[in-house]
């Protein structure tokens, strides 16, 4: 069997559990995979103002890809490793598509920033435990600031937002990457940014192949990493659609332990 040395792990729905903690089995299975000298990544959707909260309550502080691949930060420091923007002229395309849609659109900085806090707003920021900034017509906002974001979040919680990916991949697929991150949310990052550029990013860091990554994840966002590296182990707790995507199904859940049985089985070779 081939020697894996790494593991690229999602955060939400995959290492954390229903009640966002992670679980004593899959901390104890990390700390096996380090006493072994092999290394773990977090890699999610989420900013990197969340994503840093969630790893302050790990007792180990991993490098962490944020804004699908977007960004490369060291836990232990916030050193940011790298960046990739979204440029401001495609922004505004962006956000006249959402208009145009009647889609909610937000963009980042080290907030969320949104034309008017609402409901959409709250719940998001409510589950990433951030702030959110109100601008006014985020146009003009985009226009005055001409600074670029990480990602500009597309959301639809009234329905499928397949269709919207699809439609976003054909209008603006030679600039973008959209994929859903959660129900009812569209993540669009610059093209080639998304979790598979994550994995080589890792990589490159770590001195190691891709090809010596296992990636672990439950979302249409993850897919891109199950491709980049070695293994794509997906949670059975995924869609079916991004199941038939990876290489290993899970037998357990992100509530049983999930991420624990796949460093079981591929990188300590545990029982």
């Amino acid at each position: 069997m081939k020697e894996y040395k790494a593991i690229v792990c999602d955060f939400d729905g995959t290492l954390a559990c229903t009640d966002k903690t992670v679980s004593e089995e899959n901390l104890k299975a990390i700390g096996e995979l380090f006493s072994q000298g092999k290394r773990f990544a977090l890699c999610t959707g989420r900013m990197t103002a969340s994503a840093l909260m969630l790893a302050e309550k790990l007792p180990f502080k991993p490098l962490i890809a944020t804004y699908n691949g977007g960004e490369i930060v060291d836990s232990a420091t916030g050193k940011i490793l790298s960046r990739h923007d979204l440029s401001p002229e495609i922004m505004l395309e962006l956000i006249r598509y959402g208009k145009e849609k009647g889609l909610y659109y937000q963009i980042f900085t080290d907030n969320v920033i949104v034309e008017k806090i609402n409901a959409v707003t709250e719940f998001y920021c409510s589950i990433c435990r951030v702030k959110a900034i109100e601008v006014g017509d985020l146009e003009e906002y985009v226009l005055r600031e001409k600074k670029g974001s990480p990602k500009l979040m597309l959301i639809n919680y009234q329905g499928d937002v397949n269709a919207y990916i699809d439609e976003i991949n054909a209008l603006f697929g030679d600039r973008v990457e959209a994929v859903r991150c959660y129900e009812g949310m569209i993540d669009v990052t610059p093209k080639g940014v998304n979790k598979g550029l994550a994995v080589k990013d890792f990589s490159r860091i770590w001195g190691i192949s891709p090809s010596e990554c296992v990636a672990v994840g439950d979302e249409g966002n993850d897919v891109a990493m199950f491709k980049e590296a070695g293994i794509g182990a997906c949670m059975v707790n995924a869609r079916e659609e991004v199941r038939a995507q990876a290489d290993y199904v899970t037998e357990r859940n992100n509530d049983e332990g999930g991420v624990a049985e796949v460093i079981k089985r591929f990188l300590t070779g545990e029982k």
